[in-house]
C-alpha cells in the first residue's frame, strides 16, 4: 500500500456501479460552492453582521466582542437583529453576487459535478446546482476558457426547498435538487440559526400523526438506505450530516449489512497521511469509504481535477425501471 495520498483517487467499483445503475446521488457541501465564488460559512456570517452594521443596528465594537463565536452563532445573532429592528438582509446578494454565466471556474466545477448524478442533495443555499450546465464539443485544451464558458447553455433543474416535498417519490425523479437547508430564493426559510437546525433535525419519532413527522429525517433515512451517496465539498469540520449517517448506520448494524454503500471525497495535504488514515477508519464506521486527494499543489482547486476525471469516467444514468419498482414496493410495505 502506498504511503502517498493520490492527486486523483481511484474510482471504487461500487461507486462506478451506482452511477451506471442510476442510484448515485451527489451530496454537495460548501466546499464546492466556494469554488464557484460563493462565500465560506464564516464569511457569510461576518457579512450578515456587516449588513447590520451598515444599517446602524449593530456596531464594530459589538462585532469585535463576538468575533470568536462560530458562524452559526453569528448568523443566529444577525437573524435576531433582523427580527428586533425589522431589518431585511439581502442574503441572495451576499451568497451569489457573481454572474454565473461569466464564472469560468464555477461552470467547470458544476459541469463536471452535473455528470455524476441525475438528482442532487445539497446543504448549500446558492443556485449553482439549479441549472444543468451542458457539456461542449470544444476541447478544454484547444480552446480558451472564455470560449468554453459561453458555448454551454444551462438547463433548469427542479429546485426543491419545501420540506413537504422531501419525498422518496421526488427522489426518484431526474433533474431535481433538494436544498435541505433552503435556498436564496426563499431567504426567510433558510436554515441558519441554532434553533433552525434543532427544528430541522429534531429526532424522528415516527409519529402516527403525519403533521408531526420529521420529513427531513424520513427523507434522509430513505436516501441513505436506498441510494449510494457521494459526499462532495465537505471538510473535517462539517460532520453534522455525517453524524446523522453514523446514527442510522448504528441502528442498522444489528440487522445485517446496510443496503447502500457511500463515499466521500476529501482533500488532505501530503503530511496529513496519518490523519487521512484515521479519518478513513472513522468514516468506515458509518459505511462511508473515504476517497482522499492531495491538496499540496492546487489546494481545494484540486477537487476540480477530481470531478473532471470522475465525470468523464463514470457519467451517471437515470435509475433503472427495476430500481424504481423496488423503491415503490418498499414504500408500500
Amino acid at each position: 500500500m502506498s504511503d502517498e495520498i493520490p492527486l486523483v483517487p481511484t474510482i471504487p467499483p461500487g461507486l462506478r456501479d451506482a452511477a451506471q445503475r442510476g442510484t448515485l446521488v451527489p451530496f454537495v457541501g460548501a466546499g464546492v460552492s466556494i469554488l464557484g465564488g460563493c462565500p465560506s460559512w464564516g464569511k457569510l456570517a461576518d457579512d450578515a453582521l456587516g449588513a447590520c452594521i451598515k444599517a446602524e443596528k449593530f456596531n464594530h465594537g459589538q462585532h469585535e466582542q463576538i468575533r470568536h463565536l462560530t458562524p452559526r452563532m453569528k448568523l443566529s445573532i444577525a437573524r435576531a437583529i433582523e427580527a428586533e429592528h425589522g431589518l431585511t438582509i439581502d442574503y441572495a446578494k451576499l451568497i451569489q453576487s457573481d454572474d454565473y454565466s461569466s464564472n469560468v471556474v464555477g461552470r467547470r466545477v458544476y459541469r463536471s459535478l452535473g455528470k455524476l448524478g441525475k438528482t442532487f442533495v445539497t446543504t448549500n443555499y446558492d443556485s449553482w446546482l439549479d441549472t444543468e450546465i451542458v457539456d461542449t464539443e470544444v476541447s478544454v485544451q484547444d480552446a480558451p476558457p472564455v470560449a468554453d464558458s459561453t458555448t454551454a447553455t444551462p438547463r433548469a433543474r427542479r429546485r426543491i426547498i419545501d420540506v413537504n416535498d422531501f419525498t422518496p417519490a421526488n427522489l426518484a425523479q431526474d433533474n431535481c435538487v433538494f436544498h435541505l437547508h433552503g435556498s436564496v430564493y426563499d431567504s426567510p426559510g433558510m436554515i441558519m440559526t441554532t434553533r433552525d437546525y434543532i427544528q430541522r433535525y429534531a429526532n424522528d419519532r415516527r409519529s402516527d400523526d403525519p403533521t408531526r413527522e420529521n420529513r427531513t429525517l424520513t427523507f434522509l433515512e430513505f436516501l441513505f438506505q436506498r441510494r449510494t451517496v457521494l459526499f462532495v465539498g465537505y471538510g473535517l469540520e462539517d460532520l453534522e450530516i455525517l453524524e446523522y449517517v453514523v446514527q442510522k448506520a448504528r441502528q442498522q448494524s444489528g440487522s445485517g449489512p446496510p443496503q447502500a454503500r457511500h463515499f466521500m471525497l476529501q482533500g488532505f495535504f501530503a503530511h496529513q497521511y496519518d490523519l487521512m488514515r484515521s479519518m478513513a477508519q472513522y468514516y468506515a464506521q458509518c459505511d462511508i469509504e473515504l476517497l482522499p486527494f492531495r491538496r499540496d499543489q492546487r489546494d481545494w482547486a484540486q477537487l476540480i481535477e477530481v470531478l473532471d476525471h470522475f465525470g468523464s469516467i463514470m457519467p451517471a444514468k437515470s435509475a433503472l425501471a427495476l430500481q424504481k419498482q423496488t423503491d415503490m414496493e418498499d414504500l408500500l410495505d
